[in-house]
């Protein structure tokens, strides 16, 4: 190839003769003949000399030996030729035959890079020597990849391979200097996973590294924290630029919930979230996962959980159809020469081999590779894929990861794209071995056309779908969601029979779909649920203490979270398909159960009392558990705090597994700097000391789950012990106004269900504020229900008969529609403007439109807040 600037090479070139003391002319005449970029390569060569001890002598050597690939690397890729000129000395390696070929393992880079950490000197030294490291295997890479002798898949696989030992040396080395700062002496918690071309063992020079970090889930909080931290760190060590650059761009987006999740989870978390949360494309994901670095059980744990999420004895229709639709939107918002993500591109092959992997991978253990290549090989062998479209597929992947790696190459960054610059375009058509730009794109043109036609004809042809759903489809109307739900379980053609052969089981899961979607992922999680809701036992009465009072102190967190879970979930698909009573006083019952468990009664004699809407029994499927711990014993207080640090504990346990529930102590006194458990006496010295007047109005819905005489006497002396003022009810309402004005968007107040205008905090305090100014007239602690407590303070007197009516119909209203917003993943209790929505709630109300609902709805709550503001007026007069 001749040079584009002769001129400025005939002066390089005397410069650099008159260094060697010798003619060149062979040199410049022929050594730039298989060069990309001669000129490129030329003044790379005179700055790689300028940086040797002794030019002369390496000029000397370069014109006794076979210079092609020498000048080949310095022409091909900016960022190597820059990674010699750092290192001249990495240039012996091109010299040396038998080192050039060796092929880089894990084992070998890691025992070489424990020799190098040993001589440094510093932790950021420590650091440099890896990235020296990473240079000087990654130009071996270039080196024979360039050359030709080592195939595509082995420089994809030495590309991972030196990944693979500089994260194990990062992961050593920063946890060895963390630990150090932080005076911790036990062994790194974090296990790494590596996703995606990590995984499958075929890198690209330039890929970022897709790692999700795990931790075992017996960590106590504060190495829970410590290891969080170190994760921050680790990342840092990876990715930041040093003088050598970084080692890699790190990319943790693929970890459970993505950038919202915790940057390390538990292993019990990841699985409970593959168990019941994942999307399709990210089962998909999981297909190319490995942990790299860390714990040797969570290893194991991590292929079981690989093999029995990707590789189900059913993979659902309509997630191999989320999966298809995704790749579709991907190719179409890919630009023209994207030869990964564009029509035939190498995306094409991954996502054919990878859905026959889904579709077939419990039959044929075989075919559960990692590795594109070993896999397209494999199928072919299972005979899955014909053997001259495996041949071919193979063939093509080689060729466009071979172009990737040669557009990356140039200038070390992570593209995808076939640049257009005409010079460029013919660098890359010589590294590919091909005469010229033309010929690469006709025949670039030629593979993707090939590709995509196979992959259309594979996937049209792979549908392991049968008849009973097929038939159940032809019936007519079902929603995506019922099918979504169905296709999870292996036996879900038994499943479709029943639904086409019961009307009202399909009524029942038509329902259940349509007005309560976010109970479906419970449902897919257990074949026996949704058995019962098929066949109308979920319909009958159903004790909601009664599973959870069978399991014991013992008994595993994951299962006790799994059966408080469907415990929940078979409540409120009762009460949707029955239109039963309020599920309030069925999940705090429930929740009672949970809290005896998890807080068992002992020598201490631990009080436990709920508040809030936990007291009033009418807790949300999403409430937190607002409670009270009380010790009757001052002598027994340190045992108690132990034990209700335990009760925190376990519910921080539950909520790993699944169960969104939180305990919360922030109503104790003193707030969140107080003790959690407090005795009798310490809590009636609190308020004597001056308790406030909003702590009394909390204890004011206190109910004994477990308690004696003398703990609800002084709760009770604590909440109604001093008359309500009017400066005291002016202080209680001005609160009010805080909250509302605070809590709730101006444009909300008259649609949020609970703090809003006419909502349940307008009856809730209607109600309290009469029973702390009248407290014996009201009976005012003895009965928890609202509903109950609405009658008491209208025998009183303190309410006329139409208004104890008007606010028993508003709060039946708003309980339910509280409910129905949640089951319809409307979140924040506030009233959706979205008119399906707004329809669907209105058939919970048995009204014909969402404008009804609303007018409804609107005439309730009107008449709620006037009742709430006259009944102020009452007690200011």
């Amino acid at each position: 190839m001749k040079f584009r600037d002769p001129e400025m090479v005939q002066r390089l070139r005397e410069r650099l003769e008159s260094i060697a003391d010798t003619s060149l002319a062979w040199l410049f005449e022929h050594g730039f003949d298989q060069c990309a970029s001669p000129d490129q390569a030329a003044i790379n060569l005179e700055r790689w000399l300028g940086a040797t001890s002794s030019p002369a002598t390496y000029l000397g050597l370069l014109i006794g030996h076979q210079a092609h690939l020498l000048i080949a690397i310095l022409g091909a890729s900016q960022p190597v030729a820059d990674c010699l000129i750092q290192n001249p000395e990495l240039a012996s390696l091109i010299f040396d035959p038998i080192e050039s070929l060796r092929k880089p393992s894990r084992i070998e880079i890691e025992r070489e890079g424990d020799v190098l950490i040993k001589s440094a000197s510093s932790y950021a030294h420590t650091m440099d020597r890896l990235r020296f490291l990473r240079q000087r295997w990654n130009l071996t890479t270039v080196l024979n990849d360039l050359g030709g002798t080592w195939s595509q898949p082995d420089t994809w696989l030495a590309i991972s391979e030196i990944a693979d030992a500089l994260i194990a040396l990062a992961y050593r080395s920063t946890w060895a200097h963390f630990a150090k700062e932080r005076g911790l002496d036990y062994p790194c918690p974090v296990t790494v996973v590596g996703f995606g071309k990590l995984a499958g063992c075929e890198l690209n020079y330039s890929s970022d590294i897709d790692l999700v970090y795990v931790l075992p889930e017996d960590l106590s909080e504060i190495r829970e924290r410590e290891a969080s931290r170190f994760c921050e760190s680790f990342g840092r060590a990876i990715s930041d630029r040093m003088g050598r650059g970084m080692l890699y761009r790190v990319d943790l987006r693929l970890r459970p919930y993505g950038a919202a999740g915790p940057i390390a989870p538990s292993m019990r978390a990841v699985e409970t979230y593959y168990d019941r949360y994942a999307e399709p494309w990210e089962i998909q994901a999981l297909l190319r996962s490995r942990p790299i670095v860390g714990d040797p059980s969570i290893f194991s744990r991590w292929e079981r959980l690989r093999t029995r999420t990707c590789f189900r004895p059913r993979t659902a229709e309509s997630a191999i159809e989320a999966m298809l639709s995704m790749r579709e939107r991907i190719e179409a918002s890919a630009a023209a020469h994207d030869i990964k993500r564009g029509k035939g591109g190498i995306r094409d092959i991954e996502f054919l081999a990878q859905i026959l992997q889904l579709v077939h991978g419990h039959a044929v253990p075989t075919i559960r590779e990692s590795n594109t290549i070993d896999l397209l090989f494999n199928l072919e062998e299972a005979q899955l894929l014909a053997p001259d479209s495996s041949c071919f597929l193979r063939e093509a992947y080689e060729f466009l990861r071979k172009l990737e790696h040669r557009i990356q190459l140039l200038n070390d960054q992570q593209t995808h794209e076939l640049p257009n610059d005409p010079p460029v375009l013919a660098c890359i058509a010589n590294l590919m071995g091909l005469s010229d730009s033309e010929t690469l794109l006709t025949t670039l043109e030629t593979v993707r056309a090939k590709v995509h036609a196979t992959y259309v004809n594979v996937i049209g042809m792979s549908s392991p779908f049968k008849t009973q759903r097929e038939r159940y489809l032809q019936l007519g109307g079902p929603s995506e969601s019922v099918v979504n739900w169905i296709d999870h379980f292996s036996e879900a053609e038994a499943l479709y029979s029943l639904l086409i052969e019961s009307r009202d089981a399909r009524s029942r899961v038509e329902t259940l779909a349509r007005r309560a979607p976010r109970l479906i992922a419970d449902f897919e999680l257990s074949e026996s649920m949704t058995e019962l809701a098929l066949s109308g036992e979920l319909e009958e009465d159903f004790d909601s203490t009664a599973r959870i009072g069978a399991l014991n102190a013992k008994s595993d967190p994951q299962k006790v979270a799994v059966v408080a879970q469907q415990t929940l979930g078979r409540v409120t698909a009762r009460w949707l398909l029955t239109n039963g009573d309020d599920t309030g006083p069925a999940f705090c019952s429930a929740f009672d159960s949970l809290l005896n468990l998890c807080c068992p009664p002992s020598a201490t004699g631990l009080e436990v009392f709920a508040l809030g809407s936990f007291g009033n029994l009418e807790l949300g499927p999403r409430s937190d558990l607002d409670v009270l711990l009380l010790v009757p014993d001052s002598g027994q207080q340190q045992q108690a705090e132990a034990e209700a640090q335990r009760l925190l504990s376990n519910f921080r346990k539950l909520r790993q597994f699944g169960l969104h529930v939180n305990v919360d102590l922030r109503l104790r006194p003193d707030g969140s700097k107080g003790l959690l458990a407090r005795s009798h006496t310490g809590l009636l010295n609190y308020d004597l000391e001056g308790m406030e007047m909003w702590e009394r109005f909390a204890l004011g819905h206190a109910r004994p789950i477990r308690a004696g005489k003398e703990g609800l006497r002084v709760v009770r002396k604590c909440a109604y012990g001093l008359p309500l003022t009017p400066e005291r009810l002016h202080e209680l309402t001005e609160m009010k106004k805080r909250i509302e004005a605070e809590r709730i968007p101006s444009h909300l107040r008259t649609r949020h269900v609970k703090l809003g205008h006419g909502g349940l905090n307008d009856i809730e305090w209607t109600v309290h504020l009469l029973e702390m100014r009248y407290p014996n007239a009201a009976a005012a602690g003895t009965k928890y229900l609202i509903s109950d407590r609405i009658h008491n303070v209208g025998r009183a007197g303190l309410l006329n008969v139409i208004e104890v009516e008007q606010l028993l119909i508003a709060h039946a209203h708003l309980a339910k529609l509280r409910t129905l917003l949640y089951l319809l993943m409307v979140d924040d209790d506030v009233l959706p403007e979205n008119p399906e929505k707004l329809d669907r709630l209105a058939e919970g109300f048995s009204l014909a439109s969402g404008n009804e609902f609303l007018s409804v709805h609107r005439s309730i709550t009107e008449c709620t807040r006037s009742i709430f503001i006259e009944t102020l007026a009452r007690l200011r007069a």
